[in-house]
């Protein structure tokens, strides 16, 4: 009977020791789940391509003048489908807020497009109102603009954009029996757009964007022949579609929320 209550109060002793020691051992739980988070802010420089469907417009006078009448002017208009291929690149720097981008961004592009088009007497063009042809062109544009973008996901940047618009576009006519020249100039404008973006990963995102860009007027006049001259005015507008793909310096996902 002693020995029966010598074992069991050793078994006890050692219940209460190992549980002592359980109570001192450290608690360990799961860490919570940590949120990668996609920041928009940076410098970055990336390339596009794309197609632009643009329209050269001219408009002006004719006037036929001879020594036994008076002369006599008249209007004069044509237009022409100026489209084709564009490609460059673009550097940019954006400054995130919340769920707002704020950015500015620059590119260079150069340019296929061109056309050649009818001015005449008569809207339409009929036959016998033909004046001379014109041949327009796009030799390459630029921008500078702002961006203002929301953020309805966390790498989905929905943003307008506009500002300066700039480029050298051309025209000339030969058609006989008389010559307007030839004319290449570098015009500013302004254009104005949307876009959306797409975060791919740590530091590349790809974008599609439409711009519309205005390029101004240029004016000139044909030397005169004899009592007869024509005086004109060219406008270039454009409508650009193009996709492109980003790369933004440094940055990327930072770990922010737990």
């Amino acid at each position: 009977m002693k020995r029966t209550l010598i074992v069991s109060a050793a078994l006890a002793s050692a219940l209460v020791a190992t549980g002592a020691s359980a109570a001192d051992l450290p608690v360990y739980t799961k860490a919570p789940a940590v949120a990668v988070v996609y920041d928009w802010t940076g410098y970055y420089i990336g390339t596009n391509v794309g197609y632009s469907f643009g329209r050269g417009t001219t408009d002006g006078t004719q006037t036929i003048g001879s020594l036994v009448a008076p002369a006599t002017v008249t209007p004069i208009s044509g237009r022409a489908d100026v489209n084709g291929f564009i490609g460059g690149g673009q550097l940019g720097y954006n400054w995130q807020q919340g769920q707002w981008v704020f950015g500015l961004e620059g590119d260079i592009q150069f340019s296929n497009e061109r056309k050649s088009g009818d001015v005449c007497t008569v809207a339409g063009c009929p036959v016998g109102s033909t004046v001379f042809t014109r041949d327009y062109k796009l030799d390459w544009f630029g921008t500078a603009r702002g961006r203002v973008g929301f953020l309805p996901a966390e790498r989905i940047l929905l943003y307008a954009t506009g500002g300066l618009a700039y480029g050298n576009f051309s025209g000339s006519s030969s058609t006989l029996p008389m010559n307007i020249g030839s004319w290449s100039k570098l015009n500013a404008g302004w254009t104005v757009g949307a876009g959306v973006e797409a975060a791919l990963g740590a530091n590349w995102s790809v974008k599609f964007e439409y711009l519309y860009m205005d390029l101004g007027n240029v004016g000139g006049s044909s030397a005169a022949v004899g009592l007869n001259q024509w005086v004109f005015n060219t406008k270039f507008t454009d409508n650009i579609a193009r996709v492109g793909l980003n790369y933004k310096f440094g940055g990327g996902p930072v770990v922010a929320r737990y």
